[in-house]
């Protein structure tokens, strides 16, 4: 947002005689309180009145005071505006929506005046444009935003066009992949430009030395799109990671004991990521597997570097891991295949793993982005319930969520929790709304009004199909559920899951999004599939990957490798995984493009 209001709203346009055109300066500096500025303004005549209201309402903003920079431009924006005073209203009243997180009306603001902005001259009408562009992609209309940004970037300036373009990166980095697809086909020009180099990125199944391939074919294509001219840093960096990748890589996992299944998994998903690249005749490297179910770890980590390895994958046993790193940093890039303690950030060797608390707080950050701001919370009575829901809980309250009500539950208490949690919401509604309120007694319960945005549930599928029934029966059909995939086993059961209906979770790509060729692949060459084990195959998968991509990620700041356990960025020695959304429906688990798509218009409980 910071950025959206300095690039946006805060450059100057140039005058018809080449120099600067400057806001008229205030008479005064701007009130503190603006009640007092209301008072002040009237005192004043036109014009000065409304261009020292503007300037004002532009310190506000800066100021990051939103609301009070919308009081003032209210005031003025019903009135004979001068085409001058008239842009610069538009252009604060949307930046003024905007910070206050509320793009949607800055989208309808700009589309109410398309016959004004329409009649500025087109550097104006390019900025205005572009500040649409920017209130889309806020309010999640991606596609939308991106034709405008392809639209408009002509008629930026240098500055404007390296923001557009880097917008447009970003925007294109979270549109949906299926969305991706689809309007790569059906879609012409510049767009579709833009649209096939982000495929080509973004493919999950694509290896490293296909898609260096592809982007030379992409610049012949397209020689003089815009993207070609300004390549986007993370492509450039598909060149250099596919120049620095490590020619030999050691696998330490248990061949025996009670990890050894979960072993045998992420290797076949590895071995499958090595013989989709050698099947499209790319590089592969000398991948080596060393056994460490008995042996001295620090002596099979020696081992492997003193046979030549350059890049080490695993271990996977979490004191494994937790011995490497008591070594100090080690002589080559260590990949462990678990994580340390939450705060290993600052670990000597980098970890990735399937933390359930990489969902709760996707499912914090993504909530409190939609808008939600009260949540509940539900988890079985266990260690490993309660260590998913603090991090849910911990990352809704630093982003300025509230909880409501939490509960954890057993297996024989799930319909009694579910009634006394849904009765504590409840009275928290009454309560807050009237005090002296106390009778939670009521002819029509189905009428009690609740204070949750939404539920966050951490269940099995067993758990959750008793849940979700119980919330049907207790009135809270609508409530929104938002769960972790530890909700979903990955395996299609339409007839069981049906009591699952409405409740929305995060899973990987890998499970979501099967037919693809990695999966066919993956069933000629297992034919009995991976069972319960099949999102660590998908985890072996991205191992592989990230063998040769690790040095993107270490050497680009905020750069992502869309993989098919999720979108994969680091955060200081962490490998840290964002997943996709789905959404039960007739018992299937249906892909959706963001938190609560489609979740209707009632939402507040």
């Amino acid at each position: 947002m910071a950025l959206v209001l300095v690039l946006a709203g805060c450059s100057q346009l140039p005058s018809p005689n080449g120099s600067t055109a400057k806001e008229p300066a205030p008479l005064r500096d701007a009130p503190q309180q603006v009640d007092n500025a209301s008072d002040q303004l009237a005192e004043l005549a036109e014009p000065v009145r409304t261009d020292t209201a503007l300037a004002w309402a532009r310190s506000y903003l800066v100021n990051e005071r939103a609301d009070d920079a919308g009081e003032l431009l209210d005031q003025v924006g019903d009135g004979a505006l001068s085409r001058d005073q008239r842009f610069r209203w538009l252009q604060l009243r949307a930046q003024s929506w905007m910070a206050e997180q509320q793009p949607d009306r800055a989208v309808a603001l700009l589309d109410d005046y398309r016959s004004d902005i329409d009649g500025f001259d087109a550097q104006r009408r390019a900025k205005l444009n572009l500040l649409h562009a920017d209130a889309q992609a806020l309010n999640g209309e991606l596609m939308k935003s991106l034709r405008q940004r392809v639209a408009v970037d002509p008629l930026l300036n240098d500055d404007d066009q390296e923001y557009n373009r880097q917008l447009t990166w970003e925007a294109l980095m979270r549109l949906p992949l299926e969305t991706l697809e689809a309007r790569a086909e059906d879609t012409s020009g510049e767009l579709r430009g833009w649209l096939e180099l982000a495929l080509l990125y973004r493919d999950p199944q694509a290896n490293i030395d296909s898609q260096v391939q592809r982007l030379s074919r992409w610049r012949e294509d397209w020689p003089d799109h815009p993207a070609a001219r300004q390549l986007p840093e993370t492509v450039r960096a598909l060149q250099r990671a596919a120049r620095e990748r490590p020619q030999r890589v050691a696998v330490l996992l248990p061949e025996s004991g009670p990890l050894a299944p979960a072993a045998e998994a992420i290797r076949d998903g590895m071995m499958t990521g090595y013989y989709s690249a050698e099947e499209a005749g790319n590089p592969t490297p000398d991948l080596r597997f060393y056994d460490v179910s008995d042996a001295d770890v620090r002596s099979v980590f020696q081992q492997a570097v003193d046979d030549g390895a350059q890049f080490v994958v695993g271990p996977l046993a979490k004191d494994n891991v937790a011995e490497l790193a008591r070594m100090g940093t080690p002589p080559v890039t260590v990949l462990a295949l678990n994580y340390l303690d939450q705060d290993s950030e600052d670990a000597p060797i980098f970890q990735f793993g399937l933390a359930p608390e990489d969902e709760a707080r996707q499912i914090a950050r993504q909530s409190l982005e939609a808008g939600d701001r009260l949540a509940g919370v539900l988890y079985p009575r266990s260690a490993w319930g309660q260590r998913v829901a603090e991090a849910f809980v911990a990352a809704w309250q630093d982003g300025g969520g509230r909880i409501v009500v939490e509960s954890s539950f057993t297996d024989d208490t799930i319909g009694e929790t579910v009634e006394s949690l849904l009765d504590t919401a409840r009275a928290e509604k009454d309560l807050r709304r009237d005090p002296s309120f106390s009778d939670l007694d009521s002819e029509r319960p189905e009428e009690w009004p609740q204070s949750l945005d939404f539920l966050f549930l951490v269940a099995d599928p067993n758990e959750g199909r008793q849940i979700k029934p119980a919330l049907n029966f207790h009135y809270a059909r609508d409530l929104p559920v938002f769960a972790t995939s530890h909700l979903y086993n990955g395996t299609p059961a339409p007839r069981r899951d049906q009591d699952l209906d409405g409740v929305y979770f995060l899973d990987m790509p890998w499970i979501l999004y099967e037919g693809t060729k990695l999966h066919r692949m993956a069933e000629e060459t297992w034919p009995d599939g991976h069972g319960r084990y099949a999102r660590l195959f998908a985890m072996g998968v991205d191992a592989y990957r990230l063998q040769a991509r690790l040095y993107l990620l270490r050497n680009l700041q905020d750069s992502t490798l869309p993989g098919v356990t999720g979108t994969l960025r680091l955060d200081g020695a962490r490998l840290v995984r964002e997943s996709d959304w789905a959404v039960f429906r007739n018992g299937e688990a249906i892909p959706v493009p963001r938190v609560g798509e489609g979740r209707g218009d009632s939402t507040q409980y």
